[in-house]
């Protein structure tokens, strides 16, 4: 990390050469008093505190042990419930050990150092008490980290936190709370991701706002919210942006079977594609690269996201908008397109807006022209995941959530004979129909169990290779599959002048 400037503030140190344990006054492990102030950085707060970023690579080097203890010493001058100070960290810089805890998560296998925090078990648990003093040990130790030109990434997805705290030594009376990753940053985030206006997060004296739901139910989300969240988690680099092997496969055999492309008339005009409500714009720049022959625009709920999809085609798209058009954000022109795409944005709309989404759809095309609809089947092995994760008291995070990824904001699977009913009533006549994937991938349950222990990762892999010969049985991919795919052509919708 090399040194910055803050408008009006201290340079922030580079990173501290191999040598570090000169670099700084020795610290007295048994000290009680804060260090002076001469034997600490120059550092300016708020230049540490807004300069701070997650970072998830880290080199190899090495982190000097005088380093890692004025780490752990800021986090102990952190407050604590009754100021009783119930925590204990294991700084973890043995290779050994290291790998032993990225057996159990993956998380814990970037950095040359972890910091493994952690509280009295059953001491100052009201109102969480014991895992707020910790985390306010955590966070102090990212600034002091961050003030030492090193970098850090809080981990709590740690796998078996009881075996963390066995292969470390703790005893059973101490819960461990979070990991610490600690070390010299390998890459570095150039600017920290956008946050919500503080009138949005903030009240004096009573609450006066409209929280985000935490309810995966799409009719407990206003439209609006809906809108103003997937547009800060697209435009603020969401990390889970990245397309998964198992759904591109699933986009590419529906492409194959229901849209194949014809050779394209030389010197023809591109025929144009609207794709609709593609989020972060995965597929969307999917479908781009596998049908070159087409132009394709997009319409999603807010300019940001629709410019941001857009920017992912080529040749570069237009942004239209849905539901609600504004000065400078239009609406798709009518009869336009000759084919569009929803794929797998119907589960995240109320029920109500599932049938007025379609029958704009319906309108945008030109008359003849084809819909292309993903959608995940309630009949599918996705509800009884759903099942068995609200048994075990809801998401655990959002990468063990089946259902395609990104997966921003409420999302339910649809029963096909209701996808239907909707297509019908919007003017669709079904020409064709794919399911796919009856059963989890291998590489899927790969990347969902990756954090599990490496027994639970062995008994994944059997029940997958079992369960693969399911898939190849006749009919079960159509019937229990979990990527429906339709393709439907617009006509004329029953309750219309001319039906």
């Amino acid at each position: 990390m090399g040194a910055r400037r803050a408008r009006g503030t201290r340079m922030l140190p580079a990173d501290p050469p191999p040598d570090a344990d000169e670099a700084l006054a020795p610290l007295d492990r048994d000290a009680e008093a804060a260090p002076p102030a001469g034997a600490l950085p120059e550092v300016d707060f708020w230049s540490v505190l807004y300069g701070r970023r997650s970072i998830r690579r880290f080199d190899e080097r090495p982190v000097p042990r005088a380093l890692v203890d004025r780490v752990l010493h800021a986090g102990t001058w952190a407050p604590s419930s009754c100021n009783y100070q119930m925590w204990d960290v294991v700084a973890v810089d043995d290779p050994a050990i290291n790998a032993d805890l990225a057996a159990l998560s993956t998380q814990m296998g970037n950095a040359p150092v972890n910091l493994v925090v952690s509280y009295g078990r059953e001491f100052s648990e009201e109102g969480w008490a014991n895992v707020q003093s910790a985390s306010a040990m955590v966070q102090n130790m990212s600034l002091a980290a961050e003030a030492l030109g090193l970098g850090t990434f809080w981990i709590t997805q740690m796998g078996d936190r009881e075996k963390v705290r066995e292969r470390v030594g703790l005893p059973h009376d101490r819960l461990v709370i979070a990991v610490l990753a600690l070390g010299y940053p390998k890459s570095r985030p150039k600017s920290g991701p956008k946050r919500r206006p503080l009138t949005q997060v903030t009240h004096y004296n009573q609450y006066a706002g409209e929280p985000v739901p935490s309810s995966p139910r799409p009719e407990d989300w206003r439209p609006e919210l809906l809108t103003l969240y997937q547009r800060a988690r697209v435009l603020n680099g969401l990390r889970h942006n990245k397309p998964r092997a198992w759904e591109t496969r699933a986009l590419l055999a529906a492409l194959a079977t229901l849209v194949p492309e014809p050779p394209a008339d030389e010197g023809a005009a591109p025929r144009r594609w609207l794709d609709v409500l593609p989020c972060t714009g995965i597929l969307t720049e999917r479908l781009a690269r596998e049908r070159k022959g087409w132009a394709f625009d997009v319409v999603e709920r807010s300019p940001e996201v629709a410019a941001f999809v857009a920017e992912r085609t080529r040749p570069k798209g237009a942004g239209f908008a849905w539901p609600t058009p504004a000065p400078g954000f239009a609406s798709p022109a009518a009869g336009a397109y000759q084919r569009a795409s929803c794929l797998f944005r119907l589960e995240d709309l109320a029920p109500a807006d599932r049938g007025a989404l379609l029958a704009d759809v319906a309108t945008w095309l030109a008359p003849g022209g084809e819909l292309l609809l993903g959608y995940v089947s309630k009949r599918s092995f996705h509800e009884t995941t759903e099942a068995l994760r609200r048994r075990r008291g809801g998401p655990r995070g959002v990468e063990y959530v089946l259902s395609p990824d990104p997966n921003i904001g409420p999302f339910e699977a649809l029963e096909p004979g209701e996808v239907d009913a909707l297509l019908a009533r919007a003017g669709f006549v079904v020409e064709g129909r794919l399911g796919l994937q009856a059963v989890p991938q291998p590489e899927e349950l790969e990347f969902r169990t990756r954090n599990f222990s490496p027994r639970a990762r062995a008994v994944a892999r059997f029940a997958a290779r079992a369960l693969g010969l399911l898939e190849r049985l006749p009919g079960v991919q159509a019937r229990r599959g979990r990527f429906q795919f339709v393709l439907a052509r617009r006509g004329t919708p029953p309750d219309s002048p001319a039906a």
